[in-house]
């Protein structure tokens, strides 16, 4: 599983969509160009600043008054997701395989997007949620775009037309209730803290294979803290419930690797931290929502411990040390 910095996309991520305006005859190049878009990215393979990619996708999206998340998604291919999933994928003999392959790839394929299963009310979920807060330009079309590629996922072991059950999703019921007849057969629940479909997994399933008691076992956790961390509920127990082990028996394989879940989680929302403050653009409030905080003072506060000063002043001091 590895590991790339906060707030980038791979530039095959767009790839969907600067096939949809070609098929639809719709000029993209220019707003591109404004949102820092190579215009060679049909081509190219290079990362992407993930805030230019929506706010892209949000400005082409009042420029031809369509609803491109979600009508790209509904035409998704695995293939046209990611040619790397798409081949891990077919190697799946079942959905259960193809959900630990799809927590095992998505690290690597996207930073700013969290994607795992989880059990809720007796059913089965395969959840996602964003690094963004839902009020930046581009995110509801990014949920449904990512909501449908992750049917689509679900569709090469369930069928073409197959639709869940039930569905969660983040954004507003005024902004997704104008489009819930894209799931028809689908119960829609919006302003979900994430979004997620059901899936029909056996009741034992558990959504990470066991981890062996290695010499890896420690870096194993902090990538898993590196990925989940953004997320404002991860602690032991979430994990715990992950790893499908008691939080009592986790606590002490990290005691006995001689370290601790605080510390992993810490130091990953450290890292996130301090990275996107020395290199991005983002308000206080944003880094403070990448890192799993939702209260900018818990925020600040949690930063003078691991830094011994606040982001505002570590921000002031990376860009004097950039010039």
């Amino acid at each position: 599983m590895s590991q790339l910095n906060a707030n980038i996309s791979h530039s095959s991520n767009l790839k969907p969509f600067l096939d949809y305006f070609k098929r639809h005859n719709i000029e993209w190049k220019v707003t591109a160009e404004k949102h820092d878009i190579p215009l060679n990215i049909a081509t190219c393979s290079v990362w992407l600043p993930s805030l230019n990619v929506m706010a892209f996708l949000m400005s082409m999206m009042r420029q031809s008054n369509r609803n491109i998340g979600l009508e790209v998604g509904q035409l998704i291919s695995l293939a046209q997701i990611s040619p790397v999933l798409d081949r891990a994928i077919h190697k799946c003999h079942n959905m259960e395989e193809a959900v630990h392959t799809l927590m095992e790839l998505m690290p690597s394929l996207n930073s700013h997007i969290s994607i795992w299963a989880e059990q809720i009310d007796g059913d089965w979920y395969l959840c996602h949620r964003g690094a963004y807060r839902p009020s930046t330009p581009g995110y509801e079309q990014a949920e449904w775009f990512r909501t449908f590629a992750l049917l689509s996922v679900c569709r090469h072991f369930l069928g073409e037309s197959w639709q869940p059950a039930k569905v969660l999703m983040t954004i507003s019921p005024h902004l997704g209730k104008p489009h819930e007849s894209s799931l028809e057969h689908s119960h829609i629940r919006f302003a979900h803290s994430f979004g997620g479909i059901q899936i029909p997994v056996s009741a034992d399933f558990l959504p990470i294979e066991g981890i062996n008691h290695d010499i890896d076992w420690t870096n194993h956790m902090a990538r898993l803290c590196h990925t989940y961390c953004i997320l404002p509920w991860f602690n032991i127990r979430w994990l715990a419930k992950l790893l499908g082990m008691s939080e009592r028996t986790l606590h002490r394989r990290f005691v006995e690797h001689g370290t601790t879940f605080r510390l992993l989680r810490d130091n990953a929302r450290r890292d996130i931290a301090t990275s996107l403050l020395a290199n991005e653009h983002l308000l206080p409030e944003a880094v403070a929502w990448h890192c799993g905080y939702s209260d900018l003072s818990n925020f600040n506060r949690a930063f003078k411990v691991w830094q011994g000063c606040t982001p505002s002043q570590y921000r002031k001091k990376a860009m004097q040390q950039s010039t």
